[in-house]
């Protein structure tokens, strides 16, 4: 049993076999509650729905991709979902990708692919301080 069991993870992504292998390696690193969403519009329910402690999520989706998401969770009138930590899971490594994400007060940013140590070293490391990630 790690500190972080029972914590409840939000995966956002709109590839299937994505959340599947997300998922797969988050179980590897300990006991989560886990939900998935397919785009940001989905995220945003889940997330006022389910009100999960930390949201991992992809950038590039249809319909609502991540950085649309993260900047409209941001403006959210609840505290929760304005506070609610957001790590970015992408296979997006350029730089003008993670400032734009940098700015919209993200927690933390991963390259695909991820082993369950860096997931779950990301995890403690975010819920820990709940601080956004300084801009680059």
């Amino acid at each position: 049993m790690t500190t972080l069991d029972g914590t409840r993870i939000l995966v956002v992504d709109d590839e299937p076999f994505m959340r599947m292998t997300i998922k797969a390696v988050l179980r590897a690193a300990g006991r989560f509650e886990l939900a998935e969403a397919d785009d940001g519009d989905v995220a945003l329910t889940e997330v006022e729905r389910w009100k999960p402690d930390v949201v991992l999520c992809d950038i590039t989706m249809p319909r609502m991709g991540g950085l649309r998401f993260v900047e409209l969770l941001r403006k959210h009138p609840q505290a929760h979902m304005r506070e609610t930590p957001v790590i970015i899971l992408t296979g997006r490594a350029e730089v003008t990708t993670v400032i734009a994400a940098s700015k919209l007060k993200i927690n933390g940013y991963l390259i695909k692919p991820i082993s369950p140590k860096q997931i779950a070293g990301q995890l403690q490391k975010v819920l820990a301080t709940r601080q956004a990630i300084p801009l680059i």
